[in-house]
C-alpha cells in the first residue's frame, strides 16, 4: 500500500506541472513583463556623471557639460539632462557656467534648453561677475548666445535689474532686457 501512495504522489508531482501548463496555457518563460519604464518611453541608453568636453579647432577647450544623468531618446533625438552645468570659455578669457534642474539637449548640440532654477554666471577677464536668474532658458553654446521670454533677474555688482524676457550674447558681453524693466542701485558703504 505504502509503494502506491509513493507512486501516485511521484505522478502527481511529475504531471502536476504538465497539467498546469496546459491549464495555463503558457510556460512561465513565455510569460509576457513589461520593458522597463524607460524602454516603453523610446530611451535607448543613459549615462551617469558625464563630463562632456568640446575643443576649437585649434585644440582650446570651448565647452563643458557635466551632468549626473543622461537619458537619450533616438527617437526625438534628444538628451534629457538632469542638473546640468555648462561652461563655456570666451575667447578673450571670459568664463560662463549655467547650471539649472534639468533640461534637454539635441543631438546635434545646437541648443541647450534649460529649466528649472536657471543660474548663470557670467565672469569677464576685468572681474565683474554678472549673474542671471529666471525659471527656463535656450542656450545656444557654438554662439555663445541666450534667450528666454520669462521673467529674469540680473545681478551685477551693486546693480539690480528685474525684467521679462532677455537675450544675452557672452561673447560680444551684451544683455538686453526686453520688457517691464526695473532697476536698482546701491552705493558701497
Amino acid at each position: 500500500m505504502l509503494s502506491a501512495r509513493i507512486r501516485l504522489f511521484i505522478a502527481a508531482f511529475l504531471l502536476g506541472p504538465i497539467l498546469l501548463y496546459w491549464g495555463l496555457g503558457i510556460a512561465p518563460s513565455e510569460r509576457r513583463t513589461e520593458p522597463p519604464r524607460a524602454l516603453q518611453e523610446g530611451e535607448d541608453y543613459f549615462a551617469t556623471n558625464t563630463h562632456t568636453r568640446v575643443f576649437n579647432q585649434q585644440g582650446k577647450l570651448e565647452q563643458e557639460l557635466v551632468t549626473p544623468r543622461l537619458d537619450h531618446y533616438p527617437d526625438q533625438q534628444i538628451s534629457a539632462l538632469t542638473k546640468p552645468h555648462i561652461v563655456l570659455y570666451g575667447e578673450d578669457g571670459t568664463v560662463t557656467t549655467t547650471d539649472s534642474d534639468k533640461g534637454t539637449l539635441p543631438d546635434d548640440r545646437s541648443k541647450a534648453l534649460l529649466s528649472g532654477n536657471v543660474r548663470v554666471n557670467d565672469r569677464s577677464t576685468t572681474g565683474v561677475e554678472t549673474r542671471v536668474l529666471t525659471e527656463k532658458l535656450t542656450l545656444y553654446p557654438d554662439t555663445k548666445f541666450a534667450e528666454t521670454d520669462l521673467p529674469v533677474t540680473i545681478l551685477s555688482d551693486n546693480v539690480r535689474y528685474d525684467a521679462v524676457g532677455m537675450t544675452a550674447s557672452f561673447e560680444e558681453q551684451t544683455l538686453n532686457l526686453l520688457s517691464n524693466v526695473q532697476g536698482k542701485h546701491e552705493n558701497e558703504k
